[in-house]
């Protein structure tokens, strides 16, 4: 009986990984929600994102885990001082996450490239965190300004598989925990940046093998 459990899970390991393939995604990350914003200030993106990927074909249907270092955040543009609204400049947050993104890819194969649909929950974890504003001169390492250091939430997205090894996608994701949840206060100016999950537009490039 061992024997013949044994030889089904070999012949089971052997079928998945004659579908499976590791690979490596990097991309860029957008903190613009807009894609034409995201396209008009693709010079000024700073935000990445670089690690491992796995995927394991289903047929119609693929699962793909990765294991990623993304750099998110978000732009607040104006200051409020009490009841007045005054453009003095802008504030950058930017995070660095150990995330882990399950695609759920759902597509037709038309011979040389697959074409697909797909889901994206993430979870992650804060391992950096930078503010910087034209108000002065270098980036400042702290947590004063974020909530919390665990992030979750999904992707919306569309991609392309060329010659079964290259794979295109763009998404929209969107955080839903609560990330900079702190105020800032700034010579005397008092900023609440409670509302800024840091979503926004991704664009990634993966290779196969």
């Amino acid at each position: 009986m061992m024997k013949k459990l044994i030889v089904i899970a070999a012949t089971l390991l052997v079928a998945v990984s004659a579908h499976a393939q590791l690979g490596v995604v990097a991309g860029i990350t957008s903190a613009k929600t807009n894609l034409e914003e995201a396209y008009a200030d693709i010079n000024n993106i700073t935000q990445y994102h670089a690690g491992i990927t796995y995927k394991l074909d289903l047929g119609l249907i693929a699962i793909q885990p990765s294991i990623i270092y993304n750099v998110k955040g978000a732009r607040m543009e104006g200051f409020k001082v009490g009841e007045l609204q005054t453009h003095l400049g802008q504030m950058d947050y930017k995070t660095g996450y150990l995330e882990v993104p399950v695609q759920i890819q759902a597509g037709i194969n038309l011979g040389l490239a697959r074409v697909y649909g797909f889901a994206e929950p993430f979870v992650g974890y804060a391992l950096s965190n930078e503010v910087s504003s034209n108000l002065w001169k270098e980036p400042e390492q702290t947590w004063a300004n974020v909530k919390s250091r665990l992030e979750y939430g999904v992707g919306l997205g569309v991609g392309v598989e060329l010659i079964k090894h290259v794979q295109v996608a763009v998404k929209y994701y969107w955080n839903m925990g609560d990330m900079y949840g702190a105020e800032i206060n700034f010579a005397g100016i008092k900023n609440t940046i409670a509302e800024q999950k840091a979503s926004g537009i991704s664009a990634s490039v993966a290779l196969l093998f």
